[in-house]
């Protein structure tokens, strides 16, 4: 029994898409689709069924599915009481890319590991099903019974073309927004699902003209002149060196949050990034 392709396999049944799973992996889609006929070879029992208008789960798919989430998330939490029997101290930290390449580092956090997915309900799954000690999301997003500690506040930056000549404007309206083209990552993405329900809830009509997939670079686009984007501003602090006006926007804001199961272990976090500053 192959542990990793089940995981695939779940995430399979839970985009309903194996495009969008392929993403979510960050594998490419012949990879998947291997895994999946190696699954189905196993078994002997097709699992899913390609239509028109998407994946069906077969029967067999659906009770290997149930089975599946059982056995991973036992292995998980097998792993994780082994370690503290060992007396282990290493944490597993789920995290968005940008928290993990602008917040992360500022602590000592060597003898840890990062998990790192572009997403925060993937974060949040892998916290559900004990791959990760602690996720460090954006707020937004969750509202359950996990224990939670917000970390910190951060507003939203336009990146913006120069041939726009929006370099003076000292905040970006929506308004001003909606008149330009707006280049966006594709689902699953926190940002650009943040940004169209903003727009739903203010009836604002955005000028969205390309998703670019996840491993894309999407400044790129910008940098050509074919339309602007919207970042966290943790990112936008990294890519100060392109030739391309910063425009914070208005009305938008994310706050990271810590969540764990439990309090013993998100005080762990807390005393762990509070202790290893780097000076």
């Amino acid at each position: 029994m192959n542990l990793e392709w089940l995981k695939s396999y779940m995430v399979i049944v839970e985009e309903k898409s194996i495009t969008k799973a392929a993403e979510r992996l960050n594998i490419s889609q012949p990879a998947l689709s291997k895994q999946l006929k190696g699954l189905e070879g196993e078994y002997n029992t097709r699992l899913l069924n390609r239509t028109t208008k998407g994946i069906e789960v077969t029967e067999a798919g659906c009770y290997l599915y149930n089975q599946a989430k059982s056995l991973i998330q036992q292995s998980n939490l097998i792993k994780r009481e082994i370690q503290e029997i060992s007396g282990s101290n290493k944490m597993i930290i789920g995290s968005l890319p940008s928290v993990a390449t602008s917040y992360l580092p500022r602590f000592q956090l060597e003898n840890h590991c990062v998990f790192i997915q572009n997403y925060s309900q993937a974060l949040i799954h892998a916290l559900e099903n004990n791959q990760v000690n602690i996720s460090l999301i954006d707020n937004f997003f969750y509202n359950g019974p996990l224990v939670k500690k917000d970390l910190f506040s951060e507003g939203y930056v336009a990146l913006v073309p120069k041939n726009y000549n929006l370099g003076q404007v000292d905040e970006l309206s929506w308004k001003l927004i909606e008149q330009y083209p707006l280049i966006l990552h594709s689902s699953p993405c926190d940002t650009s699902i943040k940004i169209k329900s903003y727009a739903d809830d203010h009836n604002i009509q955005l000028n969205i003209t390309k998703y670019v997939p996840y491993g894309e670079f999407l400044y790129g686009y910008v940098l050509s002149g074919e339309g602007m984007t919207v970042v966290p501003q943790l990112i936008s602090q990294n890519l100060r060196h392109l030739d391309i006006d910063f425009i914070p926007v208005e009305d938008l804001s994310l706050t990271i949050s810590a969540v764990a199961r439990t309090n013993r272990i998100l005080n762990a976090f807390l005393s762990l990034i509070e202790d290893k500053v780097i000076k």
